[in-house]
C-alpha cells in the first residue's frame, strides 16, 4: 500500500516538472489599428441629407494635389507651408505648389485655360470670373459632409461669422474664404497728439475737424511746399471707393442678375467727398504712394488697404514704431467705424473623386488656425476663420497697426462674391472718380451711368 501510494506521489511530481519545463506562450495583444485622422472631425455634425463622404484610404495614398497661388514674392513660405502637409497627413497625400508671380498673372491663366492646379488660391473675383477656363466644383456637399465637413473651422464668435459658410446653402458654393484684404484710414496718432487732438476719429464730424487741424498745421509752419496738406491724403482706389460707400450706410444686392446700389449711400458720400475736397481737407499727391507723406506728416490720414501695412512699415523711420501710428475704420455717421472687405478664397477644379478628396483634405488642413496663422505672416490679411487677434496673436502683438482698425461695433461689409464683381468693383471706383471733377448738379447723373453700367455687366 505505502509502494503504491509512493508511485502515485512520484508520478505527480514528475507531471509537475514536465509541465513546468514547457516554453511558456504569451498572450499577444495587438495594438489598436491607427486610423488616419490628421484632421478632426466636425465637432457638432450639422444636419445633411447626405451620408457622410467615402473616404478609401488606399487610393488616396500617393495621390498628387497641384495647389496654385499668387505669392510669389513668399514662395519659400508657401513651398514650406505645403512641404509641412506632405509630412504630416497620414493619408500619404502629396501637394505640389504651382507659383503665379501676380493675382493678374494668375487670372490670366485661369481665363486662358493654362492652369490646371487641382486647388486654387486667389481673389475670389478672380476665381468667379465667367470668363474662366476652367470647372470648378461646388463645395457644398464637402463643407457640410458631418465628419469632413468644414463648418465648424469658422468660429462664431468671429467679426467676419456673418460671411462663413452656412449650413446647406441653396446656392451653389465654389469658393470657401481663407483671408480678408480691407479699406482702412491710416492714422498717425502721434501728429495728432502733438496738435492736440483727442480720441480716434470715428464719427465724420470728428473726423473732417481733425483734418481741419492738420491742415492748418501745415499752413502755419515754415514750409511753403506743404501747403493745402495735412488732412486725408486720397489714394482714389477701387477699395476706397467701396469703403466711402459702405462708410454711409451702402449694401449690396442682386436684382434680376443685376448688382443693385443704394442711391442715398451714393450721393451722401459723394456730396461729403466733394465738400472735403473743396475744403483743402482732402488732398491728391504727385508721388505714386502715401508712405512717405504720412511719414513726413503731410497727412494726418491716408486711404489705405490692410495689404499696404508692411509697405507703410519700412517707410517709418528707426526711432519710430507703429506705436506713432494705427489704421483705423472709415468714420461713419454713428460714430462706429465701417470697413469694406474683399475675400481672398480657395477652390477646387473638378476632377476625378481620388484627386478632390485628396484636394478637399488639404484646404481643410489649410483652414486650421496654426495654417491660418502662417498664412497671416505670408499675406498679411486677416485670417477668415477668425478674429485676427486672436488666430495670430504673436503677428498682431509684433504689428499694433495690423488689427487696430477692428473696434468693437464696427460695420464691416463684404464685397459681392459674385462673377461679375471684378468687372463691376470698376465701375463703382470710376464713379467715384468723377466726383472731385463735377459739382453736386451732375451727381444724378453719375449716379444714372453707373446704374446703365452695372447692367450691361450681370452677375451671371
Amino acid at each position: 500500500m505505502k509502494k503504491s501510494k509512493l508511485l502515485l506521489l512520484l508520478s505527480l511530481c514528475m507531471l509537475i516538472i514536465v509541465n513546468a519545463c514547457q516554453p511558456i506562450t504569451p498572450t499577444l495583444t495587438l495594438p489598436p489599428t491607427r486610423t488616419p485622422t490628421p484632421l478632426p472631425p466636425t465637432a457638432t455634425p450639422q444636419p445633411t441629407n447626405k451620408p457622410t463622404l467615402v473616404v478609401d484610404l488606399n487610393a488616396l495614398r500617393g495621390k498628387e494635389v497641384k495647389v496654385a497661388y499668387p505669392w510669389v514674392r513668399d514662395q519659400n513660405r508657401v513651398n514650406q507651408l505645403i512641404d509641412d502637409f506632405n509630412l504630416t497627413n497620414s493619408w500619404g497625400i502629396r501637394a505640389v505648389a504651382e507659383s503665379f508671380d501676380s493675382d493678374e498673372l494668375m487670372a490670366e491663366a485661369l481665363q486662358q485655360g493654362n492652369l490646371n492646379a487641382n486647388v486654387i488660391i486667389g481673389k475670389t473675383f478672380d476665381l468667379l470670373n465667367p470668363q474662366n477656363q476652367v470647372t470648378l466644383l461646388d463645395l457644398n456637399d464637402y463643407i457640410n459632409d458631418p465628419t469632413w465637413g468644414a463648418l465648424d473651422s469658422y468660429d462664431p464668435a468671429s467679426p467676419f461669422k456673418a460671411f462663413a459658410p452656412k449650413p446647406n446653402e441653396a446656392m451653389p458654393r465654389y469658393s470657401l474664404p481663407l483671408a480678408y484684404d480691407a479699406g482702412l484710414i491710416y492714422y498717425r496718432t502721434g501728429w495728432a497728439k502733438e496738435l492736440g487732438l483727442e480720441g480716434v476719429p470715428l464719427s465724420w464730424d470728428d473726423f473732417a475737424s481733425q483734418m481741419q487741424a492738420g491742415l492748418r498745421a501745415n499752413l502755419n509752419d515754415n514750409l511753403y511746399v506743404n501747403n493745402g496738406t495735412g488732412g486725408l491724403l486720397l489714394s482714389k482706389s477701387v477699395l476706397s471707393a467701396q469703403s466711402w460707400y459702405a462708410a454711409f450706410g451702402g449694401t449690396y444686392s442682386i436684382e434680376n442678375h443685376v448688382l443693385s446700389l443704394q442711391d442715398s449711400a451714393l450721393d451722401a458720400s459723394f456730396r461729403t467727398l466733394k465738400q472735403a475736397f473743396v475744403d483743402d481737407t482732402s488732398w491728391v499727391g504727385l508721388e505714386p504712394t502715401p508712405y512717405q507723406y504720412f511719414v513726413d506728416k503731410y497727412a494726418l490720414t491716408y486711404e489705405g488697404t490692410l495689404s499696404e501695412l508692411n509697405q507703410q512699415t519700412y517707410y517709418l523711420p528707426e526711432k519710430e514704431s507703429e506705436t506713432n501710428w494705427e489704421t483705423i475704420p472709415y468714420p461713419t455717421k454713428d460714430g462706429k467705424g465701417s470697413i469694406a472687405l474683399e475675400s481672398i478664397s480657395v477652390a477646387i477644379n473638378a476632377a476625378d473623386a481620388e484627386t478632390v478628396q485628396a484636394a478637399w483634405f488639404f484646404v481643410r488642413w489649410m483652414l486650421q488656425p496654426s495654417q491660418q496663422a502662417r498664412l497671416v505672416d505670408i499675406t498679411g490679411l486677416w485670417p477668415a476663420t477668425g478674429h485676427p487677434a486672436v488666430v495670430a496673436e504673436d503677428y498682431a502683438a509684433f504689428h499694433p497697426a495690423w488689427a487696430s482698425a477692428l473696434k468693437e461695433g464696427v460695420h464691416l461689409t463684404l464685397a459681392p462674391e459674385a462673377a461679375s464683381w471684378g468687372i463691376n468693383r470698376y465701375v463703382l471706383q470710376d464713379a467715384y472718380l468723377r466726383v472731385y471733377g463735377l459739382e453736386p448738379d451732375y451727381f444724378s447723373s453719375i449716379i444714372d451711368v453707373l446704374k446703365q453700367t452695372l447692367a450691361e455687366y450681370p452677375t451671371r
